[in-house]
């Protein structure tokens, strides 16, 4: 290939240059933007199933319908270690384990490849939350993004280990440079990152970077090593552009080498080009029977006091049942539009499955609610503060939006409502673009961020805050700035913010009166994230544990079910009689969830996150004015900082409770494998999910080191192999990683909190 066609590659002119061009679609939980496209279980709800076959056929669905939508390249899946329990981007990662996540998406994208497609693994590297992402302000002012300030130790360990087993056990062959920095320098434009896989791990494929302000200096980001110059999800953003002066004065040695990786990458699957779209091979029977398989096998049973699975006939009285759309998808550019027609019914679900809905309410659930007009207050109006002054302006509806002529204009509002007293208990609900902070009579009740809402593609992103009752009228306050708000008004993306109130005391009021006539009750809870935002706590939504409550106070048993990305605060946890945790469920939640809850199907879920209780065990690291972070944690992460802490959690890593009666009874060392004989009851058959755990070293934290998965017949007992995983206990030394050697105490159980036999293991 000659350097001009390598200089036309260069500027990602493919056809310049003689090659198949990249045809990308977003796509970790489907194929976003490919109207008809399975709404597969979010890849968190994958990663509960520990299960590796699983996720190739996952990756085999995502290949095929990729092909399909008329692409060949797929951006995901996502690598990031779960290190934030409030990272909004948590519901399109694989946990917060490296062994788990290299494992699990290194076969996701062996199905993606066996279409002669490739992936691209994101989000290179260290990324894990989304506050300041891209930086704050208008686009031409856009502010620095976060600096992730992390150790040569924790970066290696941690971060980088799941990309390394992509590359070198999976073969992906593109590496996504994400938009933030670390230690100082922009993903995209530091050498370092850039040529740490080909100098360590073998390397040939490609770079490029995320779309919209990965990139800060084009020419630097040449420089360093990055091969395409943007996200070819559509044109590059005037700040990346990379100019065709640029790629002439760069050395020769250096765009011949782009030429190479991107060729090399391509070999690496045979790809092939994009093709016609075909819609008849989106969302087919087969591959909404596997969103449900995997929807099954992902719902996580966290407790059970002996309700589950419910006898045939039981009543149910079925709370925040109605609205469930928002409960099914990861929000943003990992959402996948739904399909109104192939959505089941869950009541209809139910009822095939033998139970029957008695009652039901509609709870509070995690979506926008209507604006508040001046009909509902004492008085509503807003002060609002742009370049042209500031102004007081009188509402009727309490909304303010961008101008979508000017989308880009910075602005400030604070939006007053004095609310009557007879409105009683009551929750605010904010949903908005930008930051806002809610304030109830001068005290700060709420606060939040958000990039756009919705984002892409999903629900929107609510912000929520308690109003107590009170014989008096109170002042609601909304204090808004534009700051980070995405400002792309032709894809519906402007600066807005709107406050809705909802009354309390009518909801817990339909929720005792619905419990009264049934059995049992099932309340869906849960609250929703995605990309451009973080959660705001870690409990659920302000008026949901109101509900659940309620509902514990009926004297029925209650199961609570919880979506959601990741982990979450359950202080009313032990009033309940079970909680089912089910990620994002897909489009298939209705008849999975009907299916488990009835018991013809097991929950097969393990906690691919560590459920907190009450408080986490390491303080989460604030931002400081230079928009740096600083993790404290170091390698402790996940389940990791709960033993270095001495402090137990709510609910380990890797625990989930099946309906069948699973033993451990004896476990015995053949070379680097751990025999670990299983047992099931008589009574009926179920999943086990064994895990192994050593010590990377002494006076270090146990760390998962394998798992595998079986399923085992009512009475069965079975002998299941696992292997220790030596590069899982790898450290970092110096420029290398140093694997263990020697006499290995290694621990085998069911979960981190539930180990059950020990066995020495020699690594040489």
């Amino acid at each position: 290939m000659s350097i001009e066609a390598d200089r036309r590659l260069a500027l990602n002119d493919f056809a310049g240059a003689g090659l198949t061009p990249f045809a990308y679609a977003d796509g970790p939980c489907g194929i976003r933007g490919a109207a008809g496209a399975t709404a597969l279980p979010s890849t968190i709800t994958l990663a509960a199933s520990f299960d590796p076959s699983l996720a190739e056929r996952y990756g085999d669905l995502l290949g095929t319908e990729l092909r399909a939508a008329g692409c060949n390249v797929l951006v995901g899946p996502a690598f990031d270690v779960v290190r934030d329990p409030y990272g909004g981007r948590n519901g399109e990662c694989l946990g917060e384990d490296p062994l788990l996540v290299g494992e699990l998406g290194g076969r996701i994208a062996r199905g993606v490849h066996a279409h002669r497609a490739l992936t691209v693994a994101k989000h290179y590297v260290a990324y894990d939350r989304e506050s300041l992402r891209t930086g704050d302000g208008p686009y031409e002012q856009r502010t620095d993004a976060r600096d992730m300030r992390v150790d040569a130790r924790t970066l290696h360990e941690v971060h980088l280990e799941p990309f390394r087993r992509a590359v070198q056990d999976h073969g992906v062959a593109m590496l996504l440079a994400c938009y933030i920095r670390v230690n100082g320098v922009y993903s995209a434009q530091s050498e370092e990152l850039l040529q740490l896989p080909r100098r360590e791990w073998g390397f040939t494929g490609a770079t490029l970077p995320d779309f919209l302000f990965a990139v800060r200096d084009a020419r630097a980001a040449l420089a360093a090593g990055l091969d395409l110059p943007a996200l070819a999800l559509a044109g590059p953003p005037p700040l990346s552009e990379r100019t065709e002066e640029m790629v002439a004065s760069a050395p020769d040695a250096l765009v011949a080498g782009i030429g190479d990786h991107v060729r090399a990458a391509a070999a690496q699957v045979a790809l092939e080009p994009a093709g016609a779209v075909d819609p008849s091979l989106l969302g087919t029977p087969a591959a909404l029977a596997l969103a449900e398989r995997i929807a099954v096998d992902g719902a996580t049973l966290l407790r059970n006091e002996g309700v589950l699975p419910f006898a045939p006939g039981t009543r149910i009285a079925l709370i925040g049942g109605e609205q469930v759309r928002h409960r099914l998808t990861v929000a943003g550019s990992a959402g996948v539009a739904l399909v109104d027609e192939r959505l089941p019914d869950l009541e209809e679900r139910l009822a095939d499955e033998g139970l029957r809905v008695a009652a039901r309410a509609g709870g509070l659930p995690d979506v926008p609610v209507a604006a508040l007009t001046a009909d509902d207050c004492v008085g509503l109006w807003a002060v609002v503060t742009d370049a042209s002054g500031t102004r007081e302006v009188e509402l009727d509806v309490a909304r303010l939006a961008a101008d979508p002529d000017d989308a880009g204009r910075p602005w400030n509002a604070e939006l007053t409502a004095v609310l009557p007293p007879q409105l009683g208990a009551a929750v605010a609900v904010v949903e908005f673009a930008g930051v806002a902070e809610v304030l109830l009579d001068g005290e700060v009740v709420a606060s939040g961020v958000r990039e756009a809402s919705p984002l892409l593609e999903g629900p929107a992103f609510t912000l929520r805050a308690g109003l107590p009752a009170s014989d008096r009228e109170r002042t609601l306050v909304v204090r808004y700035r534009t700051g980070p708000a995405f400002a792309l008004a032709e894809i519906g993306m402007v600066p807005h913010l709107s406050l809705g109130v909802v009354a309390l005391e009518p909801a817990l009021r339909a929720v005792s009166a619905a419990a009264s006539g049934a059995d049992a009750v099932v309340v869906l809870a849960g609250r929703v994230t995605g990309a451009g935002m973080d959660a705001d706590g870690l409990r659920l939504p302000v008026g949901q544990g109101d509900l659940i409550a309620a509902a514990a106070g009926s004297g029925r048993p209650v199961v609570v079910v919880t979506h959601g990305a990741g982990p979450i605060d359950m202080p009313w946890r032990r009033s309940v009689a079970a909680i089912l945790h089910v990620g994002h469920g897909g489009e298939r939640f209705a008849p999975a969830l009907a299916r488990v809850l009835s018991g013809s199907a097991e929950p097969g879920g393990r906690l691919p996150v560590t459920f907190p209780d009450r408080a986490l065990p390491v303080p989460r690291a604030a931002i400081d004015e230079d928009g740096g972070l600083e993790p404290t944690e170091g390698v402790d992460v996940g389940y990791r900082s709960y033993e270095r802490a001495g402090v137990a959690p709510a609910y380990w890593f890797g625990h989930g409770l099946g309906y069948a009666r699973i033993d451990c009874p004896a476990a015995r060392v053949a070379g680097r494998r751990v025999q670990v004989d299983l047992e099931c009851g008589p009574e009926r058959g179920g999943k086990a999910v064994v895990q192994l755990y050593a010590r990377p070293a002494h006076g270090e934290t146990l760390k998962l080191a394998g798992f595998g998965v079986a399923r085992l017949d009512a009475g069965e007992q079975r002998t299941l192999e696992i292997e220790v995983d030596a590069a899982a206990l790898a450290m970092r030394s110096g420029d290398a990683m140093v694997p263990p050697s020697g006499v290995v105490p290694v621990h085998v159980g069911f979960s981190r909190g539930d180990l059950r036999r020990v066995v020495e293991v020699d690594l040489g």
